[in-house]
């Protein structure tokens, strides 16, 4: 957004036709204020620049300027113009008219967040609520009113223009499981399929090499400490916090792990990669069973049991070798 305004300070002013001028992006309800208009028509200073959207030539910022200058009796105005999706166009007429005019009411600027919640579900809620000028928890609460569970469980692009995981065991889950199919990725490689940080990706790594869980233990338990966290902040379902067997104490995998024949050779340790991200994919596979759309539910259900079948003919051969 501070890249857009500066853009926009930068750009050179030219002379618009009004005629050639369309409806607004503006996010209030009443789009135009005849006394407010009027009032800015009999001042006798010059009026600033209004910034118009150029792909659609639709008013992003100065909607009573415009009309101020027809009340003049003026055919053109001065004018910059924005490069940008109507998305774009609209967060910035949102942000725009938070920080000077005539200001919006709280009812518009709720409406306004819950819109870019919608078009720009990647962004934080902090990022949001600065340009709506509302709080992040307002806005949490109308993420959850305005996205599905894909939105929710995706990365949020900060402030800073960082991206980071809403969820980070389904991060680590997913850096599990392109490593189980990528034993030799490098680091960034896997940071950069599952959306997290390299120090992250090293960390999964490290614990998967050593035959630990890739989810620490503080992490799952701060999850499960969250009982009620507000509405839009990544919500941690009874599923995401339920711990996999891998690391529920001396179990069949853990007697792997223990086994310094296993573990010694770079194979064994391949072996309980694998083994250990299994366990972590049939989890993760669990918590979206609901989500599924029913008309998918058979074509899963066959893929299922074609693995099992696969793994009772690997059961098969161990038990005769």
């Amino acid at each position: 957004m501070r890249d857009w305004v500066r853009r926009g300070d930068e750009s050179p002013v030219e002379k618009v036709p009004l005629g050639s001028i369309r409806d607004s992006h503006s996010p209030r309800k009443a789009k135009l204020n005849e006394y407010h208009a009027g009032v800015l028509a009999q001042s006798p200073l010059p009026l600033p620049p209004i910034v118009i959207h150029r792909s659609s030539m639709r008013v992003i910022d100065g909607v009573h300027r415009l009309r101020a200058t027809g009340l003049r009796g003026e055919d053109t105005i001065a004018a910059t113009f924005f490069d940008g999706s109507d998305a774009e166009a609209f967060a910035l007429a949102v942000h725009l008219n938070v920080t000077h005019g005539l200001p919006l009411t709280l009812s518009e600027r709720k409406a306004a967040a819950q819109k870019i919640v919608e078009q720009h579900p990647h962004w934080s809620d902090r990022s949001i609520g600065l340009i709506a000028g509302v709080s992040n928890k307002t806005v949490g609460k109308l993420r959850g009113c305005a996205t599905g569970e894909v939105a929710q469980l995706g990365p949020r692009l900060g402030r800073d223009g960082r991206a980071r995981p809403v969820n980070p065991l389904a991060g680590r889950r997913r850096a599990a499981e392109f490593l189980s199919s990528n034993p030799r990725a490098s680091l960034r490689e896997i940071a950069r399929s599952a959306g997290v940080s390299v120090t992250t990706a090293r960390d999964v790594r490290r614990r998967i090499d050593d035959g630990e869980s890739p989810l620490p233990d503080a992490l799952v338990k701060s999850s499960r400490r969250r009982e009620n966290p507000p509405v839009g902040f990544g919500e941690i379902t009874a599923a995401e916090t339920t711990m996999p067997p891998v690391v529920r104490g001396p179990d069949l995998l853990q007697r792997l792990r223990n086994d310094p024949s296993v573990r010694s050779s770079e194979r064994g340790r391949t072996l309980l990669r694998l083994l250990s991200t299994v366990v972590v994919a049939i989890s993760a596979c669990n918590e979206f069973a609901e989500a599924v759309p029913n008309h998918c539910s058979g074509t899963i259900a066959e893929i299922a049991r074609k693995n099992a079948r696969a793994w009772q003919d690997i059961a098969d051969k161990f038990d005769t070798a």
